[in-house]
C-alpha cells in the first residue's frame, strides 16, 4: 500500500470526521467551520487544502526574553517548544512603563518589553517608579525577585 505525503492524510482525516466535527463544532476556526460545511468534496478538500497550507504560516518561535518568567497560565498561552541549545536568560533588564498599586497593597509592574509582573510579598518596602531600570532574577523552586535600582529586590510573580 502507498504512504500518504502527511498533508493528504490529514486532509483525508478531515475529510472522514468532518460529520462528527460538524456535529460538535466546538474548537473550530471559522475557516475550518466553513470547510465542514462545504457539501461538495472537490471544494471541501481544496478548502482544508487551503487552510493547512495558511496554518503552515506560523509565527516565529518567541525569545529568550519573550519566555523569562513564563509559568502556569502565561507559559500555556505561549509556544512551549524550546529547540535544543537555545539560549537561556540567566537574568531579565528592563525599564518599568507602568506600576499599579493592587487593593492588598503589591504592585503590578509592566516593562518595556511588554511583560506584566505582580510583587508576591506586601509589606515589604518597596520603592520604584516608571523609568526605573529593573533586574528580574529567578531564585529557587521556580521563584522569581524584582531588584531596584537602590538594590532592594522582592519577590514577584509573572502574570502576563
Amino acid at each position: 500500500m502507498p504512504r500518504l505525503s502527511w498533508p493528504l492524510g490529514l486532509a483525508t482525516l478531515l475529510c472522514v470526521a468532518a460529520p462528527w466535527v460538524a456535529a460538535r463544532g466546538e474548537g473550530l476556526s471559522p475557516a475550518l467551520r466553513q470547510c465542514v460545511a462545504e457539501q461538495d468534496d472537490a471544494r471541501r478538500l481544496a478548502c482544508y487544502d487551503a487552510e493547512i497550507a495558511r496554518l503552515g504560516t506560523l509565527p516565529p518561535p518567541l525569545t529568550a526574553e519573550q519566555k523569562f518568567g513564563a509559568r502556569g497560565d502565561v507559559a500555556r498561552a505561549q509556544d512551549r517548544t524550546d529547540k535544543a541549545g537555545e539560549p537561556r536568560l540567566e537574568k531579565l533588564d528592563a525599564t518599568v512603563t507602568a506600576i499599579v498599586v493592587q487593593p492588598g497593597g503589591e504592585l503590578t509592574i509592566t516593562l518595556d518589553n511588554g511583560q506584566i509582573w505582580r510583587q508576591i510579598a506586601t509589606g515589604e518596602s518597596f520603592r520604584l517608579k516608571a523609568g526605573d531600570r529593573v533586574v528580574v532574577k529567578p531564585g529557587s523552586l521556580g521563584s522569581f525577585s524584582m531588584s531596584n535600582p537602590h538594590g532592594r529586590s522582592v519577590k514577584v510573580k509573572r502574570i502576563g
